[in-house]
């Protein structure tokens, strides 16, 4: 495989996207290209946890609640918090506590967290801009011998005398921090993964969880390397007889599919083409059924039979990506239970031990997720 990685080029654009992906799925939205980004992701981490040094870094991430954006405004030099939607098309910026009301105030639960990140995420002195997991904000619970926290699906538990247990207890704020942002403005701000927090000054009202995670530490068997280069393998040889246009159509149904993708990590099915046109339909008869009008009715109903005439008539088109995507998924599957054999945490789900919610690839400057989707995120999607 390794002539192969001249063959594979990754020279792509995907700086529009707003969310982190899992590593499988830039197959789906980002094509011939996308493919080539995953693999050398994947293979990457593989070479990691062998001992070998690679362009790609891993980092812990995190299931904390919500996603917090605090530091320096560029603009007028005042300290400020905000959530995700500091990058919306009209910033919600907040410098005060009435600003937070103003902009949060439908969300007690947001107020109450960004209240506390404004009152002491400015005492670790951030220099620029950064974006953290809130991870506990006055809700830390010590229980016999342990302290605890759930900011979303995930419990936190470690030992009371240790340090994380005693710096949790302390503290009026925990951090998870993960990007940093430069740019002159609000609206030219771009994100640098995995960002260098020397600097941070330490303080007891705020806690910081490291996301940093050393891939050399894990024993990482003979028998999971040669089911991650099988998985390579297949991956490869589906990419290598998949034509260009059959990428193009994929992408013509990213959303789709992937929500579909989604769906069958509820059910617990394997995804296939045919279960893709089910659901695909059954989303398009709910639109139909919505709308009351004959002439609504009918429009979507042209929508509808367009789409699925389009996607049977491609059959033959999704095989390959999907192939693709099913092989490193699994490839995927396997380094992310290696490199949950170690934790500062303990984990759990609903009072059951689980593995960390996963870890996040940075190559090239692109994060990818690399989650178990059928343990974490099924639970995510269903809890409630």
């Amino acid at each position: 495989m390794g002539k192969f990685r001249h063959f594979i080029t990754e020279e792509i654009d995907e700086s529009k996207l707003k969310h982190l992906e899992h590593v499988e799925d830039h197959v789906l939205h980002g094509g011939h290209k996308g493919f080539a980004h995953a693999f050398h992701t994947v293979r990457d981490v593989h070479h990691n946890l062998q001992g070998h040094k690679t362009e790609t870094q891993t980092t812990i991430k995190y299931d904390g609640s919500p996603a917090v954006v605090f530091g320096t405004h560029p603009e007028n030099g005042k300290f400020f918090v905000a959530s995700k939607s500091a990058f919306n098309k009209n910033p919600k910026i907040n410098h005060t506590h009435e600003d937070i009301q103003k902009n949060h105030g439908h969300a007690p639960g947001l107020v109450q967290k960004l209240s506390a990140a404004l009152d002491h995420a400015h005492k670790i002195k951030p220099q620029g801009i950064y974006q953290a997991d809130i991870m506990h904000a006055g809700d830390v619970k010590k229980k016999g011998n342990r302290v605890e926290f759930t900011p979303n699906t995930i419990t936190y538990h470690t030992p009371h005398d240790s340090d994380h247990g005693k710096a949790a207890m302390k503290s009026k704020l925990g951090l998870a921090v993960h990007t940093q942002y430069e740019g002159k403005t609000i609206d030219s701000l771009e994100a640098k993964h995995a960002p260098d927090m020397s600097h941070f000054v330490k303080h007891p009202d705020v806690h910081m969880m490291s996301p940093h995670h050393d891939t050399s530490k894990h024993h990482y068997t003979q028998e999971d390397r040669a089911k991650v280069e099988h998985h390579l393998e297949q991956a490869t040889a589906h990419f290598r007889n998949t034509p260009k246009e059959h990428h193009d159509t994929v992408y013509q149904h990213h959303e789709a599919l992937k929500t579909y993708i989604n769906h069958t990590v509820r059910t617990g099915e394997q995804h296939s083409h045919e279960g893709f046109v089910a659901h695909h339909t059954a989303k398009h008869n709910k639109k139909i059924d919505s709308v009351k009008t004959d002439a609504a009715k009918a429009r979507h109903t042209t929508t509808r039979d367009n789409v699925l005439n389009h996607i049977n008539t491609n059959k033959e088109h999704f095989e390959g990506p999907m192939h693709m995507h099913k092989h490193l998924q699994a490839a995927k599957d396997i380094l992310t239970k290696t490199m949950s054999q170690r934790s500062e945490w303990g984990h759990e789900i609903a009072g059951a031990p689980t593995k960390p919610e996963g870890f996040v690839a940075i190559r090239q400057g692109r994060p990818s997720k690399f989650v178990d989707r059928k343990d974490f995120s099924a639970a995510n999607f269903n809890k409630g």
